[in-house]
């Protein structure tokens, strides 16, 4: 709607001079909006799949080195292991068929999923990246420096794995009549010939004759005689194994599922599994597991005398979108200026006018053409893929004419992004500053 301007008196002799064209200041200004709406437009679906991709390699560099310590507990050497295709190698190896009926424990093969791979990452990419740290024998998330990233080839599904032999500290016995031997268990080498030490020559002896006694021992162990031995604990349950490793998943896959690959025998421990804060259930055939749910897993040992309880694998599944799909919508809003500012919000908030065009001459209005001009005409997308750019709208300037103080100096453009196949609406304002309009002077 327009705003009605007061008259204002000038002398006959003056002429106007209109502004014409397209100032180098508004040029730039035109091309910096661009450039931003261009930027923006793809701020909100880049953060999705960047916190998606962040979130996954978090919990694959968890899985990993919880692999590492249970294939370095049962044998396992990586002291060779530099880089991470090494080490996922070592541990997607298995023991020997030999070296297995002498292993005491569960953890004697695969300890990854054989379809896992090592992805490099570049140094400039903004994709989360990790290194394998050989000193420490473990993956870490890293910035600034090349890296991995972690996924599934279908194609190594049916890979035989490496067998190799690993070092055990305690193994079934081969050939003595103990259940197993240790590798601590053989006795030291004597020293040749005698041994001699030096007496107390002023001790006091016994009477001649007297007989003395031994001591009792303290049977509570604190007065000099031996103590009991601590009773060594029973190995723990192997860790649990799960089919998908927690992360991201593509969202058409949903709900997944997800199986338990490691499963010890019935006589020795019962499986478990729950779903975000529900109870403990009894694990029987694959779990569905919806988008945005965690999953735990553990065994419970029905032999306590043997085997402890496992430690519990955690897993969080989360979507990331194959393709997007939507609109957008510009809204103009809150334009301000000077105290003569006329203005016009129309064709559903998405054109904005700004200025009057009109001028007094000999105390007659002339219409000097039209006033300036923002449009926005916004745009569909589909089938975007993540990291993919996309345009949300075609932006519009058109540089008239204004006097008197009536152009506005700042305007803001509403955002609307609906992506009704996700449930999502993304909004955001797009402060412009119109800067400094030139004014024609008399």
């Amino acid at each position: 709607m327009r705003n009605p301007i007061a008259p204002t008196l000038f002398s006959t002799r003056s002429h106007p001079r209109n502004s014409h064209g397209l100032s180098l200041l508004e040029l730039l200004l035109t091309i910096a909006v661009l450039g931003t709406l261009a930027t923006v437009s793809v701020l909100a679906v880049n953060n999705i799949s960047q916190k998606a991709q962040a979130r996954k390699l978090e919990s694959d560099v968890a899985s990993l080195n919880s692999a590492i310590r249970i294939y370095v507990a049962n044998g396992g050497n990586l002291d060779a292991s530099k880089t991470p295709a090494e080490v996922l190698r070592k541990l997607k190896s298995s023991r020997s068929k030999a070296d297995k009926k002498l292993h005491v424990g569960a953890p004697s093969g695969r300890m990854i999923d054989n379809r896992v791979v090592a992805i490099p990452v570049a140094q400039n990419s903004w994709r989360s990246r990790a290194i394998y740290d050989s000193g420490s024998q473990r993956f870490r998330i890293v910035s600034n420096e090349e890296g991995v990233e972690f996924r599934l080839d279908e194609a190594l599904a049916e890979v035989a794995p490496d067998l190799e032999s690993r070092d055990s500290t305690v193994s079934y016995a081969e050939s003595s009549g103990w259940v197993w031997d240790h590798a601590s268990t053989n006795n030291p080498n004597a020293p040749s010939g005698p041994s001699t030490f030096n007496t107390n020559p002023d001790v006091e002896d016994s009477i001649p004759g007297e007989e003395q006694e031994p001591e009792d021992p303290d049977p509570t162990g604190g007065g000099g005689g031996p103590s009991e031995p601590p009773t060594p604990q029973a190995p723990r349950l192997p860790y649990p194994t799960l089919s998908k490793y927690g992360g991201s998943h593509p969202e058409d896959e949903f709900p997944l599922s997800i199986t338990v690959l490691n499963i010890p025998e019935p006589e020795i421990a019962d499986p478990f599994y729950k779903l975000d804060n529900g109870s403990w259930t009894p694990y029987t055939s694959a779990i569905d597991v919806a988008m945005n749910t965690a999953l735990r897993v553990k065994f419970v040992s029905t032999d306590k005398e043997n085997w402890r309880d496992s430690y519990t694998r955690y897993a969080y599944y989360y979507p990331v979108p194959e393709n997007l799909s939507g609109t957008t919508d510009g809204n103009f809003h809150s334009p301000r200026g000077g105290p003569n500012l006329v203005w016009e919000i129309s064709n559903n908030d998405d054109h904005f006018t700004h200025g009057d065009p009109v001028y007094v001459l000999d105390g007659e209005p002339v219409d000097s053409g039209s006033p300036n001009v923002l449009q926005f005409d916004a745009k569909s997308f589909t089938g975007i893929a993540p990291g993919e750019k996309f345009k949300l709208g075609d932006f519009f300037y058109h540089n008239g004419n204004s006097y008197y103080d009536s152009h506005a100096i700042k305007v803001s453009l509403q955002i609307l992004i609906a992506m009704p196949d996700r449930g999502q609406n993304i909004e955001f304002d797009l402060s412009l500053d119109l800067g400094c309009v030139r004014k024609t002077k008399f």
